[in-house]
């Protein structure tokens, strides 16, 4: 595969993260705003379009009408208030199909012109695939609000979440391989394992983002830093058995979501301390370390905000902020573990 077709193919990912991103966002509003189930089928190929007749309009209504959602939540919701929580779901659907369409004309139209290696096949092959998973999971999701409870289950939500972050984690590390000249790479054992380790971090705070959302555990304590006048919540323990806690307990949610923030807001800072000493010929590397105190502030300052306004309900802008700066965050820490390299060899720059 020659530089020509490696970058090429390399920007064409570049617009696939883009439309992963895209997706996550306005998942986050569609999640944030009730529209996860409003659309009550699934159609690959007709539910690409939205209705358009008042008869048709009047149909999908009906069928929403059915739902626990409706009947437990949304008893005096009327049409056009339907069409408004319908758009968001339709256009999270529809985003999702375009993406799939995109790589898939990608990968057919490079396969075709034999611009492609047998590894770039590989890679985009297992690219379509979580794309694949991750509609399907999405329908999983939506079929548990679908029965008896009114929202979709919490545990479905977040593994919907962390199968986008690993299909865009994988994209990620796709482009950068194509893009980042190996001889740029970074050599620098111990700076390339604290990278890995608050890129972990930062995966397992996104998943109890997506509890928190899931069970809005954010109405619950809506104070800081305090939690309602407490420094710590007293129910914090009180599930049994004690793992329950972590993933059911709004209080040791929250608790757990606010200890892990302030433990990355510290480690961030000193990454940043020693990354920026970092000798290296990759720009992209030193760019990529420089907003990181950037992305850090902005995204603490939003979790509080969002924490502060949400004793009537989660602000959507908000609340779709800190999704969007987090995703941000994570893609900035995986760049950069994309950035080394581990034997030492053909690197610019040496620790």
């Amino acid at each position: 595969m020659n530089n020509n077709y490696r970058k090429r193919l390399g920007l064409l990912l570049l617009a696939a993260l883009g439309v992963i991103y895209l997706q996550v966002i306005i998942g986050g509003i569609t999640r944030l705003t009730g529209s996860g189930l409003s659309i009550t089928e699934w159609k690959v190929v007709t539910g690409t379009l939205p209705p358009f007749t008042q008869t048709h309009w009047q149909t999908e209504f009906e069928k929403y009408r059915q739902t626990p959602q409706y009947h437990k939540l949304n008893k005096d919701m009327t049409l056009p208030e339907f069409k408004n929580i319908y758009f968001w779901e339709w256009l999270h659907r529809l985003w999702g199909r375009i993406g799939f369409l995109f790589m898939l004309g990608v990968f057919g139209f490079m396969l075709l012109k034999k611009q492609l290696s047998k590894e770039s096949v590989r890679h985009l092959l297992i690219f379509l695939f979580l794309y694949l998973c991750q509609g399907l999971l999405g329908w999983i999701m939506v079929k548990s609000g679908l029965v008896d409870m009114p929202w979709v289950s919490h545990y479905r939500l977040t593994a919907h979440l962390l199968l986008a972050i690993v299909l865009f984690s994988y994209t990620l590390w796709f482009v950068a391989d194509l893009l980042v000249p190996k001889e740029q790479l970074v050599y620098n054992p111990s700076l390339q394992k604290f990278t890995w380790v608050l890129t972990a971090l930062l995966v397992i705070q996104i998943a109890f983002g997506g509890f928190m959302s899931g069970l809005r555990a954010a109405m619950f304590y809506p104070s800081f830093p305090t939690y309602n006048g407490e420094w710590i919540p007293t129910n914090i323990w009180v599930m049994k058995p004690f793992l329950l806690n972590f993933t059911e307990n709004v209080a040791t949610i929250q608790f757990t979501h606010r200890s892990l923030a302030y433990l990355l807001f510290v480690l961030i800072w000193l990454y940043w301390y020693k990354a920026r000493k970092q000798p290296t010929q990759n720009r992209a590397f030193t760019r990529v370390v420089q907003l990181l105190p950037v992305l850090l502030l902005l995204q603490f300052g939003l979790g509080i905000t969002v924490l502060l306004l949400s004793r009537t309900g989660i602000p959507v802008g908000f609340g779709v902020a800190h999704q969007a700066v987090g995703l941000l965050l994570l893609s900035c820490m995986l760049f950069l573990a994309f950035q080394f390299n581990p034997s030492g060899s053909n690197r610019a720059a040496t620790s």
